[in-house]
């Protein structure tokens, strides 16, 4: 009998034990599946969100309401093409370079997936520490990068900082650090997120990743290095490239069971000794421990899953009846646990959704054992509101699904928010017609139909005078006018025709339906835009200010041309314009004429591309002189050699090679024969003092490699740098100020020097001149021709010479073309000149025989020049 009791006695207690281990099994798997979701759900709301706000073309005004969506976001960032953040809603991340090289998945090419970076100290970009750490103060974040791709084909980084503390907190809060620890990995094994830091053991075991190798999800039993074992479940997600791994303490785990094996191991004996007494005390003891473990898989089973968070979740059994409710479901439903417990979910049906939808939801479910998606339910109250759903099956030990575990969360206001971006990004917000983009979707869809059934017809409206208004009346007017002028637009036109706003004062109709008859439908195109030509004159009342203004408008058919989109609107621009000239508030259609003027445009960017291989670009060089009257340096100065237009100058087609990004390779040409001439000069005495003075354009200065093109250009040729004038004009700055003023700097350091060309014509910053590395202005040539005769220029003179001798800057003035003017100049202390006075731009063969004449006849050559 004593061997049976104690036989029976050690039976029960590893038979509790081993259903003990099996439980925390269970906990741990369950506990992993949960985190999954968590993780899953969180982060497809950073997906959402990051994909919005790169997407959207105002992201500079509402980075900060996007950051609302996902609260556990520490801040959201536009990144430029060379990585350096643009935008952001923390303002001091701007500029800071993020380098994505380490993020996973890898990827060389922009791709529109969420991609982590590893873990990395600090609170923010601004604040980052190295990769892979905390900071001093502890604080860390997990940089999240997604490429959104743009309606022209373009590709827009978005990076996002998530908060780890959000995570470390949900994780601690479920397994406390005794009892185990949660960890968030990445899939090359980097700890992103680990919940219990002095938990004994490696973070990355070998027997881990050798059963990552087989499977995405699996739990066992592993003895660490230290002796130490653990019951570890793992999940690898399927969704992001994240692991969750749940580790729980054998020993923590088995406490229970040891102390009750402990109390019943010593009732055991003691029952040797008193068998009656310690029969009974056996007895309850035993039936206590089987409570227990009832008590223990039961609330396993259902507290694994339904935790109690942000997200509602009920949990139904096999057959669909719910069987507990969490406070948030009872929140956002308005079903009380005592109201839904009993029902099944079809308690919460809007009538949205058909029978096909619940068919595919159950499809997946059963096949999977999970789904998710967006489904529109019904709240106690009867409102109707969309919600995300996820459902999981809980298998048995048999592998059967005893419960399924549902979590939503109320997505009314992102859906709100969704709606507000689709209107930003179809209507103008000021007159809620349609904008640009949904105006060229209508059009296009129109030009595919032209052929099959209508004719059509695009009207380019724009006010006259309009700058006037907003000038001495305010912007506010100018509102008001514009919202107007929307109204009466829209009463002019039939249903189902647009009208749309491009922006400013400008406005366009697309007439649809007109007929198969082209003469017609032009017809009814006049009528119209004389109808909105008479609306727009009547007088307009602005807030009590009565007010008269008139339109120019541009009509072109849909026949006038191939159905192209951008062709038509440049022929109806082309209208608007001549409407124009013809003296405003007239209609004119588009005609051929207009055709020829768009042609020859064409023609000469045609011949502009050839013009660098067929050798037509030439140098002439202008001679820059010093108050002796000496030559120290020149201008170099583009000329096109046209096989049929004969010598060109710049205002002929500089412009258009600045539209067309040609500039790019032609500057290149132009400042590599430049330096090619200014290492020719220095070989030879009399010249290698002499500076060469070289125009940079914006979208030189704006390239990305800029300041290499003119290191690479320098070595090839062999030339000074220090006696390279670079000249850049202040429109060039008003662009990304810092990347240019990082260039200059750069370039500064090896000896190049810099102008700032036509000062005083554009913005005239007094910051530029402080932050920027220059060395010489250039008084523009208009100013120096009003000298003499208008005093507001002669004040100009005076005060940009005495600003730039304030400054160690040198001056120089362009254009003085008489003896006086350059009196004038020298009187007030400038004492370098440019200008017909001099000579005028001629080739280097020309400018060679000047500066061969002995110094005594210079100035009577120059003059002569």
């Amino acid at each position: 009998m004593l061997l049976a009791i104690t036989v029976a006695t050690c039976s029960v207690l590893w038979r509790l034990r081993s259903e003990t281990l099996s439980r925390q099994f269970e906990l741990a798997s369950l506990t992993a599946r949960a985190m999954e979701d968590h993780l899953t759900q969180s982060l497809t709301v950073v997906e959402r969100t990051l994909t919005l706000a790169g997407s959207d073309h105002n992201a500079s005004q509402r980075l900060s309401f996007y950051l609302q969506q996902a609260p556990y976001l520490r801040s959201i960032a536009i990144s430029g093409p060379s990585g350096h953040i643009v935008l952001s809603s923390n303002a001091a991340n701007l500029g800071r370079q993020v380098a994505r090289d380490n993020f996973m998945p890898q990827s060389t090419e922009p791709v529109a997936v969420l991609r982590s970076g590893p873990l990395t100290g600090g609170r923010d970009f601004a604040d980052q520490a190295r990769p892979g750490s905390k900071d001093s103060r502890g604080i860390s974040f997990i940089p999240l990068a997604l490429d959104a791709q743009q309606e022209n084909g373009s590709w827009r980084g978005v990076l996002a900082a998530l908060n780890t503390d959000y995570f470390l907190n949900f994780y601690s809060s479920h397994i406390p650090p005794p009892q185990g620890e949660v960890m968030l990995l990445r899939y090359d094994g980097s700890v992103l997120v680990r919940s219990a830091n002095n938990f004994p053991g490696p973070l990355y075991s070998s027997m881990l990743h050798s059963r990552l190798a087989h499977s995405d999800t699996d739990r066992f039993e592993e003895m660490l290095a230290d002796g130490h074992r653990t019951l570890t479940a793992y999940r690898v997600s399927k969704s992001y490239p994240f692991i969750i791994v749940v580790r729980l303490d054998r020993e923590f785990a088995l406490s229970s069971w040891q102390h009750e094996a402990g109390i019943a191991v010593l009732v055991v004996s003691l029952s040797l000794l008193l068998l009656l007494g310690l029969a009974t005390v056996y007895y309850l003891r035993f039936e206590r421990l089987e409570r227990i473990r009832q008590q223990d898989e039961e609330q396993l089973r259902i507290a694994a899953v339904a935790f109690e968070s942000q997200e509602g979740i009920f949990v139904t059994d096999a057959n669909n009846r719910i069987l507990r409710v969490n406070r948030a479901f009872t929140r956002i439903t308005g079903f009380s646990e005592q109201e839904a417990v009993g029902q099944t979910p079809r308690l919460l049906s809007s009538g949205k959704h058909l029978a096909p939808f619940y068919i595919s939801m159950w499809q997946q479910l059963l096949a999977s054992g999970s789904w998710c998606g967006e489904v529109w339910n019904r709240r106690k109250n009867g409102d109707i509101y969309p919600e995300w759903l996820t459902i999981t099956a809980v298998k048995s030990a048999e592998a059967t699904t005893s419960h399924y575990v549902a979590t939503l969360t109320d997505i009314t206001q992102r859906k709100q928010a969704e709606d507000e971006i689709r209107n930003l990004a179809f209507y103008d917000p000021l007159t809620r017609l349609p904008n640009r983009r949904l105006l060229l979707e209508r059009l296009q869809r129109a030009l595919g139909s032209v052929g099959r059934r209508n004719e059509g017809a695009l009207l380019f409206i724009d006010l006259d005078n309009f700058k006037t208004l907003n000038d001495t009346l305010g912007h506010d007017m100018g509102d008001l006018l514009l919202q107007e002028v929307g109204r009466r637009l829209s009463h002019c036109v039939r249903d189902g025709d647009t009208v749309a706003r491009l922006g400013g004062d400008e406005f366009v109709i697309l007439l649809l339906r007109l007929g198969k008859d082209q003469r017609e439908a032009a017809g009814y195109a006049q009528r119209l835009g004389e109808r909105c030509r008479r609306a727009l004159n009547e007088t307009y009342d602005l807030a009590g200010h009565p007010y008269h203004s008139t339109p120019s408008i541009g009509v072109a058919m849909f026949a006038d041309g191939q159905h192209n989109c951008d062709e038509l609107m440049k022929r109806a621009d082309l209208a608007l314009y001549s409407a124009k000239a013809a003296g405003r508030n007239t209609v004119h259609f588009f005609d051929l004429q207009m055709q020829s003027s768009l042609s020859e445009r064409t023609s000469l960017e045609s011949g502009l591309r050839q013009a660098v291989a067929q050798e037509q670009l030439q140098l002439h060089f202008q001679p820059q002189v010093n108050h002796h009257g000496a030559i120290n340096g020149a201008e170099a100065l583009l000329r096109w050699q046209h096989p049929t237009l004969g010598m060109l100058a710049p205002d002929k087609f500089i412009t258009l090679a600045e539209e067309t990004g040609l500039i790019i390779l032609i500057g290149l040409w132009v400042l590599e024969q430049a330096c090619d001439q200014l290492a020719t000069w220095s070989k030879h005495s009399a010249t290698a003092d002499l500076t060469m003075s070289v125009n940079i354009s914006a979208r030189q200065l704006h390239h990305p490699d800029f300041a290499e093109q003119v290191q690479s250009i320098l070595t090839q040729t062999g030339a000074n740098p220090h006696q390279l004038m670079l000249e850049i004009t202040e429109s060039c700055l008003v662009d990304d100020f810092q990347a240019s003023n990082n260039k200059m700097t750069a370039l500064r350091q090896q000896g190049v020097r810099f102008a700032l060309d036509d000062f005083g014509t554009g913005y005239s910053s007094l910051s530029y001149l402080k932050r920027l590395p220059l060395d010489q202005l250039k008084i523009d040539k208009s100013f120096v021709h009003g000298v003499l005769r208008d005093q507001n220029d002669a004040t100009i003179v005076r005060t940009v010479i005495s600003l730039a001798n304030s400054l160690n800057l040198t001056v120089l003035a362009e254009g003085v073309e008489s003896e006086e003017q350059h009196a004038f100049l020298a009187q007030h202390g400038c004492h370098c000149y440019q200008g017909y006075l001099f000579g005028r731009p001629q080739p280097i063969e020309a400018l060679r025989e000047i500066l061969a004449t002995p110094t005594t006849q210079m100035k009577t050559t120059l003059l002569q020049a």
